[in-house]
This record gives structure tokens, C-alpha cells and sequence, in this order.
């Protein structure tokens, strides 16, 4: 019996039924009303591990559909043979490639056309087994000048200024303005850096530019040349970190293989009219693309930039470039495509890594102080070399020039 019932029961001798009711009901609210604050407190004290767990079960929802939505549809067997069936037999046209010193042709399934070749460098010194070839738009003076000064500059890339790497502009001419195109020239004549075609620099003609790129690279370049670079003149790049890369095998110049920022098969083509990156479906029918690497940077190996413009007659012209080349036409012949890391295909860098290059809106001052900040604290094999470590009053002195 309770205490407080021996309490009563020894003042009246006994315990009426009432009291005892009550007495017990008393000690029941008291008794639930501890478990809830046990329960309560028990709770309280593990509130935090809890809400951590919540927060943690959220980022990975969160992830998931992140990648979900970011590789877009599932790519299926039925994707592949629609890819397969748009390719086409044309043993009647010819290759892309020179018709003769001074012209070439790019020849697709149902357009070919014939450019001229206006301006040549010279013959490239050395023996490099690299070849980058910037694309860039004729009227971009300056951004050509900040990439002279930053990783094309023999005096802080060691991989130029060992001339295992030979770097290039391709720059079209504009049929409109004769003014620009003769100041273009003329800066081809002072820097003789300069791959001039008589192409106009246009959205829709990018695999036209690409396609020269390769083509140049594997007709004109030295035998020595095994990896032909196509990089955008928006992109910041560290000549220097291609090096290990080259040296532990992750990038064999010696196969048929491209290289850059690899995009999962499954994403979607724009049919879209109004869109800047409209495909017909008169001229690819395919919901989806195959896998291929952002267009912004890649690395072709000689042997893949002959098979790629050898297919170029067997599938329709697309203005996608970068899935034309690196995933249709790289496709079709066999070439590999190899992803590589610390490629940052976005305009903000956000995370704490190394980088190779990283395509980015910055402006030219912005660009090239980018460039000279990063390269002392993410490229690692800039930072192994004591030669390549400018002062900040060299790079205020190189603004001013």
C-alpha cells in the first residue's frame, strides 16, 4: 500500500474505496506524468544527433537527384540503335581533309564545304608532342594577349619553354569588315601564332573550327605531335600539369583516345526553335546523345583526329559541337573517351582542388590574375618548379604594358 494510504488508514482505522480510488489515480497521473518527462528529456538530449541524422538523409536525397537530374534520362539499347541508324553508307564522298596546300574541305552527309587556309605559321621548332590550338574569335585582340602572357608564356610554363608543347590560335576572318580582318592579319604577321581560315566565327560554325583544329593538327603539325589540344580562349589552363598526367600513363598519347570532361550518355537534344542549341530532327532524329566531353577543353591523340575526320561523311552536320565530334563521330570509329580530373566546367570555382583548366567568364584583368593566383596554389606541378614563380610586381608590371 502507498504511504499515504497507511497515512489515512492509521487516522480513521480504516480505508474507505473512494480514497483508495482516488490515492491510486493520483499516483498513476504522477507516474505518467514522470515517463513523459523521462520521455521528453530523452528526446531533448538527443535532439541534436536526431536533426543531424534528418540533415544527413537530406544532402543525400538531395544528391541523388542532383545526379539524377544532371545525367538526365536513362540512356537504353533503344538510344544506341537510333545513334546506329543515323549514320549513313557514303562511298561516294570524300574525306575531310586538304585538297591541297591551300585549301581543305570539311565534308558531312549532306553539306560540304571548302575553306582556305589564309594564314600559316611557320614550321613549328622542335620536336613537341603537344599541340594546343586555342579557339579564338577574331576581334578578341586583348584575350589573345592575356594568354600570351599567362599559360602560353614560355617564362612560366615549363613544358613551353621546354618545347614539348606548341600553342596556336585558329581565328576566322569576317567577310563584312575588311578593317578587322586586315588588323587580324597583321597580328598574325607580328606574333606568327596565328591560324587564319576564311571561316566567320559563328555559333553554328564551332564544329567547323573544331574539325579544322584536328585537321591542322594532323596534316600540318610536326610528325613529333601525338595529342592535338582544342581549348576555348574563356578557359584558364596550366600547361605544366599535363606532365604527370603524360608520365603515369592516365593520358597515353599513343592510342586512339580523347580526353577532357566526360559527360554521361543521356542527355537530352534541344528541338526547341527558339533555343540557341535548336537540332532538327530532320538532321538528328535521337532523343538523346551518347557520352562526350564538354567542349570547351579536350585532348585528341593524333590517331583519334584521323578517325574522327574520316566519319564526318557518314553522319548529317549538327551545330552541337562538342557532342558532334567527341561523342557521335568519336563513337562511330572506336575512339575512346577518357575523363579527366580537376577539369572545372563552370564559372565559379568553388572547391579546393587542383586544377588543369576551368572555363569562366572573367575579363581579361580578371583572367589573368586568376590565372597567376591559382597557379601558385592549385597547380601542383607549377609549384615543383622553383623556375616558374613570378613576383606580384612582375605580374602588376605585365598589366601595365
Amino acid at each position: 500500500m502507498p504511504p499515504k494510504a497507511h497515512q489515512l488508514a492509521g487516522k480513521s482505522g480504516k480505508l474507505d474505496f473512494h480514497t483508495i480510488h482516488f490515492e491510486t489515480i493520483a499516483m498513476r497521473i504522477a507516474i505518467f506524468q514522470w515517463l513523459r518527462f523521462y520521455e521528453w528529456n530523452f528526446k531533448h538530449r538527443r535532439a541534436s544527433t536526431i536533426v543531424n541524422r534528418i540533415l544527413i538523409t537530406l544532402i543525400v536525397v538531395a544528391s541523388l537527384a542532383f545526379l539524377f537530374l544532371r545525367t538526365g534520362p536513362k540512356f537504353s539499347e533503344a538510344d544506341r540503335a537510333c545513334i546506329q541508324d543515323e549514320w549513313q553508307e557514303n562511298k561516294s564522298l570524300n574525306v575531310s581533309s586538304e585538297i591541297n596546300n591551300e585549301t581543305y574541305q570539311i565534308v558531312f552527309a549532306d553539306v560540304q564545304k571548302e575553306f582556305k587556309w589564309i594564314v600559316l605559321p611557320k614550321e613549328i621548332s622542335g620536336n613537341p608532342d603537344i599541340l594546343m590550338i586555342v579557339s579564338s574569335n577574331r576581334d578578341n585582340f586583348a584575350r589573345r594577349n592575356v594568354i600570351r602572357k599567362s599559360w602560353m608564356n614560355p617564362g612560366k610554363n615549363k613544358i613551353v619553354a621546354e618545347k614539348r608543347m606548341k600553342i596556336l590560335f585558329l581565328v576566322g576572318v569576317n567577310s563584312e569588315n575588311e578593317k578587322e580582318n586586315t588588323v587580324v592579319l597583321k597580328e598574325a604577321q607580328l606574333f606568327g601564332d596565328m591560324i587564319v581560315v576564311d571561316l566567320e566565327d559563328t555559333y553554328r560554325n564551332l564544329p567547323y573550327k573544331s574539325l579544322t583544329i584536328l585537321l591542322y593538327g594532323q596534316s600540318k603539325a610536326a610528325e613529333s605531335v601525338k595529342l592535338i589540344g582544342k581549348i576555348d580562349e574563356d578557359v584558364i589552363f596550366y600547361p605544366d600539369q599535363l606532365t604527370p598526367l603524360i608520365n603515369d600513363g592516365t593520358i597515353n598519347m599513343s592510342i586512339s583516345a580523347i580526353y577532357g570532361n566526360k559527360r554521361n550518355a543521356g542527355v537530352e537534344v534541344v528541338n526547341k526553335k527558339t533555343s540557341k542549341w535548336f537540332i532538327p530532327t530532320s538532321s538528328f532524329k535521337c532523343p538523346l546523345f551518347p557520352s562526350y566531353l564538354y567542349g570547351p577543353f579536350y585532348l585528341t591523340t593524333r590517331k583519334a583526329a584521323e578517325r574522327i575526320l574520316k566519319s564526318t561523311k557518314h553522319r548529317k552536320f549538327i551545330s552541337a559541337e562538342d557532342a558532334l565530334i567527341s561523342g557521335l563521330l568519336a563513337g562511330d570509329v572506336g575512339v575512346e573517351k577518357k575523363h579527366l580530373l580537376f577539369i572545372h566546367m563552370c564559372d565559379e570555382l568553388t572547391t579546393d582542388t587542383e586544377i588543369l583548366a576551368w572555363h569562366n567568364s572573367r575579363n581579361n584583368a580578371e583572367f589573368l590574375e586568376s590565372w597567376e593566383n591559382l597557379r601558385l596554389s592549385r597547380c601542383k606541378a607549377c609549384r615543383k618548379s622553383r623556375n616558374f614563380r613570378e613576383s606580384r610586381s612582375q605580374l602588376d608590371e605585365e598589366r601595365n604594358q
